[in-house]
Formats: structure tokens, sequence, C-alpha cells
């Protein structure tokens, strides 16, 4: 009893503000189940069902209604860059390298060669200083890999 009167006073002072197609309830099976008008009701019954474990799990797999689109994608380039960032350093100034053909496929880029060349001719611009950070070197490769690869960032 004590956690479906947590969970409604969540769901009841949840902002609106912050909702998105499911409501404030939050995405997950609860969302689908209880779609429709954003009665009180219905996102209290939502928001329970996603309190069982279901919400944990459409957000783990991206599913009921709980996909994440651009921001993700700049999350996990930045997590590569992180985890490669000196291997990333000496393939970007060759222009080649396994580390470009993976940061190719986290970008989602057809060419890793162009993508290489792109990258390698705008060194100066992504390493700007020698201790950069693994968000102002994705934030530069973000600018090369929206030209380069046609990609929305």
């Amino acid at each position: 009893m004590k956690k479906l009167l947590v969970v409604l006073a969540v769901a009841l002072m949840t902002s609106s503000a912050f909702a998105a197609k499911y409501g404030s309830a939050g995405c997950g099976l609860g969302s689908m189940i209880f779609e429709g008008d954003q009665t009180w009701w219905k996102q209290v019954l939502g928001a329970t069902t996603n309190g069982t474990g279901f919400q944990t799990i459409a957000i783990t797999l991206g599913t009921s209604n709980c996909d994440s689109p651009a921001p993700l994608k700049v999350t996990q380039a930045e997590a590569y860059i992180e985890a490669n960032k000196v291997a990333l350093t000496n393939d970007i100034a060759r222009g080649n390298g396994e580390t470009i053909v993976g940061l190719s496929k986290v970008y989602g880029c057809s060419n890793s060669n162009e993508f290489g060349r792109a990258l390698k001719s705008n060194y100066s611009n992504i390493f700007v200083s020698y201790d950069a950070s693994s968000t102002e070197i994705t934030h530069n490769i973000n600018s090369v890999a929206s030209t380069t690869c046609n990609t929305q960032i």
C-alpha cells in the first residue's frame, strides 16, 4: 500500500512540462496499456504498471515508447571517444585506423575512409588543446560528422 501511495504522489507531482507522448507516468508498458487521454487514474495505473519492472526493461531495450533518438548517439560517441582517446588521436592524425572505422559506425557513416580524411584535415580543430576533454572532442567531431556523414546530431 505504501508503494502505491508513493507512486501516486510521484505521478501527481511530476510536471506535465516534462511529459512526452506517454504522459507523466513515464514510458513503458503502462504508457501503452493506459494510453489516450491523460486522466489522473490512467496515469496512476500506468505508473503502477511501469513500477513493476516493465519500465526498466523498456528503457534498456528502447521499446514501449522508451525510444531515445539523437541524444543517445552523442552519448555513445562520447563514450567511444573516451574509451579510445589515445588510439583515436593517433588514427585521426593518420586519417585511418581501427578507431576511425569504429567511430564511423557509431556515427552511421557509410564511408569510413572519407570520414577519416575529413577528421585528419580537421585535426587541429578537433584537438584544440593537449588536454581537451572527451566532451570537447566529441563536440568538435560532431561538426565534422554532420557534414561528412550526413548525420543529425
